[in-house]
């Protein structure tokens, strides 16, 4: 294929993935601010004319819209060259003739401006295009192409925690992408107006135009590299552009137990078109003396850094943060949080049986409790956030998974086939890998010649352990193994670490299971659940996309994914939950024979307008056992040009707009 011919598809692939909403959002900057205040956000993307407000779906938070940015076309830039060229001409020749006096350059400018068609924003545009154009560093990015101003107001009783920003404008919401709402004091890169000398040319900064004739000077967004002096705890807001390095000074005390934890990817999962996909960030400390003392590519098996550090001495350090490989743009957005802060590694066990009363072992830094006794755990299945607390301030979020099945713990020893813990199924064992070498065996009793699924929940639920799953039969023959079973409904995980095996058991009813680490390490964070259960067949679903937008009398689409498990092959038939009366569902069948399928939702003609959500659930049989679960709003995301991640968000959001004719 020719490589002309070759490279035009790739980018007709990625503006496709990408452009699945009219409305395209990038980024949110800041990513999110402190309870009780108020402070501007600029919000980048494509498509993004119009902007009415932003949908949060949760109480507490209020956005205004300050301003739209958008690059006119070239030719409408070509016309501003033009006219600023003939303005300069004009104060060249008034200067010569000393009818400028000194400092009244900005007054002349403005008033020759005044009569044209153009504004000092076109100006700003044109310096803007300049820059990124003649800047090796700078990329030109369609999908970073037009920003949007807004002010946003968050309650002092606004629930802490992610919620998921939708901009909405006049053709309706645009896809989500994560807020986050804190506790304590945040502060950010400096967003400074606009500022014109108009005695020179200058672009963001002076030395990327070292010989340019210079008539107008704007910094723009990235006018700052580092925020000042912080005082802890505090949240900084940044985002690094291309080759930055950004700092942050603070003073801290001898004996201070100070974490440090970078929020990058846990901002914007997956970039599609960076590689490895995603803003790979890299901390640092040094102290007073310019010494590094600690360092972080990443905490565990997680891309974001998180470094313990306790103050040796008092004084001022700093934390440096920047891309692994220098990259940088508008949307390498990240959150750092430091102080002396309640920050969790792990709970023993990773989950427990709905409804139940669990004693959970808490591990981790600046934690006031090391034990929950007697946990409450919710009624309903899934995977939930635990939070631990240091008086009012809580601590960063830990999966725990909810489920349907009663519990054991293994029993030691258990290292070898002869002393396994034995196990009667349905069950999820809750094991611990605990040093390196170590193996643990169940002795599983069932029904003979019947298959039975064995799967490890581990990395899913934040434990660094790389299982390997391995089945025997009751003679010690190896009948099955699985090292990393990839689960599509966990659309953040880019390493699938967890095994999952479906077998036949032999005939006597009886075979063993060992799990093991595949990178033969051990402790005791190695943590694990063994889920033991008959291979029922069984499906997941996905709704994609999570924000939907249709006029009244009009409808929308969505598709459907079918996560199918342990062979399930029928129709999967779905129905609205909890919809306004004035939805309707169409084409509300999945063929057996697929794993996705579009649908469609109606809105009645007498509907009011606004947004709202609602649910979908599927059901389907199998061998006269009736099949139930309902759909996860998810988005379909790419990660470096290639791969395709359904990644679950809070809602599935409809915006239902004006008849065209009622718009006109």
């Amino acid at each position: 294929m020719n490589s002309h011919l070759r490279i035009l598809l790739l980018v007709s692939f990625f503006l496709g993935a990408t452009c699945a909403y009219g409305q395209k959002i990038a980024y949110v900057y800041p990513a999110g601010g402190q309870q009780g205040t108020s402070f501007e956000v600029i919000v980048g993307g494509q498509g993004l004319d119009n902007p009415l407000d932003a949908y949060l779906g949760g109480a507490g938070i209020s956005v205004e819209i300050v301003e739209h940015n958008k690059l006119p076309p070239q030719v409408i830039l070509g016309d501003v060259r033009v006219a600023l060229r003939e303005i300069q001409g004009k104060m060249k020749d008034m200067r010569s003739e000393g009818k400028i006096a000194e400092g009244e350059g900005p007054a002349v400018l403005r008033k020759l401006l005044a009569e044209t068609e153009f504004t000092e924003k076109d100006l700003r545009f044109l310096v803007e295009n300049d820059f990124k154009r003649t800047n090796p560093k700078q990329q030109l990015n369609p999908q970073l192409a037009e920003s949007v101003r807004a002010k946003v107001t968050i309650a002092s009783d606004a629930a802490p925690g992610v919620y998921w920003w939708r901009l909405r404008t006049e053709r309706g919401l645009s896809n989500p992408i994560r807020f986050i709402v804190g506790q304590i004091p945040e502060v950010a890169e400096p967003l400074p107006p606009v500022v014109y000398d108009f005695e020179n040319y200058r672009g963001y900064r002076d030395e990327d135009y070292p010989s340019r004739k210079k008539i107008i000077e704007t910094k723009g967004i990235e006018g700052a590299d580092s925020v000042s002096q912080i005082t802890l705890p505090a949240v900084v807001n940044g985002r690094i552009m291309p080759g930055e390095v950004d700092t942050i000074p603070f003073i801290a005390k001898k004996g201070d137990q100070v974490v440090i934890s970078v929020a990058a990817r846990n901002v914007i999962p997956y970039l599609p078109d960076a590689v490895p996909g995603w803003f790979q960030a890299v901390a640092a400390v040094t102290n007073s003396k310019g010494e590094d003392v600690a360092y972080a590519g990443g905490y565990l098996f997680n891309p974001d850094p998180v470094l313990f550090y306790k103050i040796p001495e008092d004084g001022q350090y700093r934390i440096s943060i920047r891309d692994s490989i220098y990259r940088g743009r508008e949307d390498f957005v990240y959150r750092i949080t430091v102080g002396e802060l309640p920050f969790l590694t792990g709970v023993f066990p990773l989950g427990a049986t709905a409804g139940s009363q669990a004693d959970l072992v808490l591990s981790g830094g600046n934690l006031l409790e090391r034990e929950w006794k007697r946990y409450q755990v919710p009624e309903i299945p899934g995977i939930i956030q635990l939070r631990s607390a240091n008086g009012e301030l809580l601590s960063n979020p830990i999966p725990f998974q909810v489920d349907d099945l009663s519990e054991m713990a293994e029993r030691e020893p258990n290292d070898r086939m002869g002393v396994g813990t034995e196990v009667r199924y349905p069950i999820v064992m809750n094991g611990t890998i605990s040093a390196p070498g170590d193996a643990d065996f169940y002795r599983i009793r069932g029904g003979g010649n019947s298959p039975m699924v064995f799967e490890v929940f581990a990395r899913r639920l934040s434990s660094p352990l790389d299982s390997i799953l391995t089945v025997y039969d009751d003679d010690g023959k190896e009948i099955a193994m699985n090292d990393d079973h990839e689960d599509p409904g966990s659309g953040l995980t880019t390493h699938h670490a967890d095994s999952r095996v479906m077998v036949k058991i032999p005939r006597s009813g009886l075979c063993f299971v060992r799990v093991t680490d595949a990178q033969n390490h051990g402790g005791p964070n190695y943590i694990y659940r063994l889920r033991v259960t008959p291979g029922k067949p069984d499906f997941d679903l996905r709704l994609t996309p999570s924000s939907l937008n249709a006029r009244i009398g009009g409808g929308t689409r969505l598709t459907v994914h079918v996560l199918r498990k342990e062979g399930y092959e029928g129709e999967v038939h779905l129905k609205l939950i909890d919809a306004p009366e004035y939805l309707q569902l169409n084409n509300a069948v999945v063929p057996a024979d697929k794993d996705e399928a579009d649908i469609s939702v109606s809105v009645d003609p007498e509907a009011p307008e606004g947004i709202v959500t609602f649910k979908i659930q599927g059901s389907g049989t199998s061998d006269g056992r009736s099949i139930v679960a309902d759909g996860i709003p998810s988005e379909d995301m790419m990660q470096a040009f290639a791969y395709r991640h359904l990644v679950p968000v809070d809602s599935l959001a409809l915006c239902i707009l004006p008849r065209a004719e009622d718009k006109q």
